[in-house]
């Protein structure tokens, strides 16, 4: 698989025309098959991160207009006329210049959670309701989906979550894209340097206090909001939560069993292996347990 991604992204950074090729291509089928998209932004964001932040927006820009006729000609089913490409794109690309100015992957992670918190409180504020907002959207969207009905989203109490829940995915998706970009950079150019980088992800404690304030703020003047900041707040601290299962394993020389057990969790039971992340991130802001290990040995 390596040596497939390897060879895959020396394709995208061949040349500018197999670039805009490849990417064009990515983001053309994205419209009908929504991962594309991330692999199209990786795309640009690995240009992005090894060409300068102008080079990826030339060549964003550029892909938008195949990616365009093709939606025109060919529409996406309902619910669809927004790409993805299109949140996520410039996230990516945002994420990517901050994340080649200084080699840290918290920045940018940080960039694409306030973004996305941004998102969710302008849908509120101008919609008025945001659970009316999005129930319009579902009833167009449902129509593409067969045996799909907003009663179901209802029911369930997705609902009134979905206002914090695609800002939660818009933003996850985003960084896991910035992560496969730089991972295949890593590959074409230094081996060496994302499994570390990785394991160094550590969030200021100063961004889960404005979390913290953020929440009490929307609790008194916005309720409706407080659980819609919450959720992408679990999503940026569950990344420095598998941070630090990455960078603990790492230290103690455990093997890939270490890390394996958080992985499950999000696979087979998502919502408390993201809490539970999460809880570990933002605990890791206050105590940084990446230092314990060390502090041990020359204890010792």
């Amino acid at each position: 698989m390596r040596e497939v991604m390897r060879d895959f992204a020396g394709l995208i950074m061949r040349g500018e025309g197999l670039a805009f090729l490849v990417a064009s291509l990515l983001g053309a089928l994205s419209l009908y098959f929504l991962p594309a998209a991330s692999f199209c932004a990786a795309a640009i964001g690995l240009v992005g991160l090894r060409l300068g932040a102008v080079k990826g927006v030339v060549l964003a820009l550029a892909v938008a207009v195949p990616v365009t006729v093709c939606g025109y000609l060919f529409p996406p089913r309902p619910g669809l006329e927004l790409p993805l490409l299109v949140l996520i794109g410039p996230l990516v690309l945002g994420a990517a210049a901050l994340l080649r100015r200084d080699g840290r992957q918290g920045p940018p992670l940080l960039f694409i959670g306030a973004v996305c918190m941004a998102g969710a409180i302008a849908i509120e504020l101008i919609s008025g309701d945001a659970a009316a907002f999005w129930k319009g959207w579902l009833q167009h969207a449902v129509k593409g989906v067969k045996g799909a009905t907003v009663q179901g989203f209802e029911e369930n109490g997705t609902l009134v979550l979905m206002n914090g829940l695609i800002p939660f995915l818009v933003g996850a998706s985003a960084f896991l894209t910035l992560l496969l970009a730089r991972w295949w950079q890593s590959l074409l150019y230094n081996p060496e340097q994302f499994g570390p980088e990785f394991q160094r992800l550590r969030l200021p404690r100063t961004a889960l206090a404005a979390v913290v304030a953020l929440l009490l703020l929307v609790h008194f003047l916005r309720p409706a909001l407080e659980m819609h900041i919450l959720l992408v707040g679990i999503m940026i601290y569950a990344f420095q939560g598998l941070a630090v299962v990455h960078g603990v394993v790492a230290q103690r020389g455990i093997g890939w069993t270490g890390w394996l057990p958080p992985y499950l969790a999000l696979v087979f039971v998502p919502q408390f292996g993201a809490v539970g992340l999460a809880v570990l991130g933002a605990a890791d802001a206050l105590a940084n347990f990446r230092r314990l290990p060390a502090a041990e040995s020359r204890a010792a």
